[in-house]
């Protein structure tokens, strides 16, 4: 199997976030909200008095950490094949993405604050900027489809706008756990998709570094 392929399918693979985030709300114990609950809370490991709490954190940390290895072996596979300058900026931001998010599954929200807050923001900073980053090299760089690379610079911008959204405190009246969504979805989507395009296409993607 060739890097390129190797490559697609590990971020292909970041889709089962979604999955694990999903099962772990439907099991929450008290009234689970997107909207108002943050995506940490799924993986909190105790419960504080009138507070719920997922059983299943276990499965969502787990996630987590899956998605940071899935993120950063991803990064390292296709690293030749992009060329030096703002690719390969933006891959290393992609990769070093994958730690933070490790670490938020490491570090449980209610078990190690300082680490999985640090995790969480180093994260959902550099993976959005790496997305972006890397959509204006597919502009520049290299004869890829414009689609490809508006689409990765739409979606790290949309990305960093949650983030200066939660950071700031202003949701848009999606409610805290919505802007934080909007912080955290683009970047598992982009991946995807770049994983679906890295396995799908045909003509040879960048010139070799």
């Amino acid at each position: 199997m060739t890097s390129r392929r190797r490559g697609g399918w590990l971020w292909v693979g970041c889709l089962q976030y979604f999955a694990a985030e999903a099962i772990a709300a439907a099991g929450y114990r008290g009234s689970y909200s997107f909207r108002r609950n943050f995506l940490s809370d799924l993986g909190a490991v105790s419960c504080g008095e009138g507070a719920g709490c997922s059983p299943l954190h276990p499965l969502m940390n787990a996630s987590f950490l899956l998605q940071g290895v899935l993120i950063f072996a991803g990064a390292v596979v296709v690293w030749p094949l992009f060329p030096k300058g703002l690719a390969k900026l933006a891959l290393g931001l992609t990769a070093a993405s994958g730690l933070g998010v490790a670490v938020v599954g490491l570090a449980p929200e209610d078990a190690a604050p300082g680490w999985h807050y640090l995790g969480a923001a180093e994260n959902l900073l550099l993976s959005n900027a790496g997305a972006a980053l890397l959509g204006a090299a597919l502009l520049r760089e290299r004869p890829a489809p414009r689609a490809v690379g508006l689409l990765s610079v739409g979606l790290g911008v949309l990305g960093l706008a949650g983030l200066a959204g939660l950071a700031g405190g202003v949701d848009f009246g999606l409610g805290a756990g919505g802007v934080e969504r909007i912080a955290a979805y683009p970047f598992p989507l982009w991946l995807a998709g770049m994983g679906a395009w890295l396995l799908g296409g045909e003509s040879r993607l960048v010139t070799e570094a």
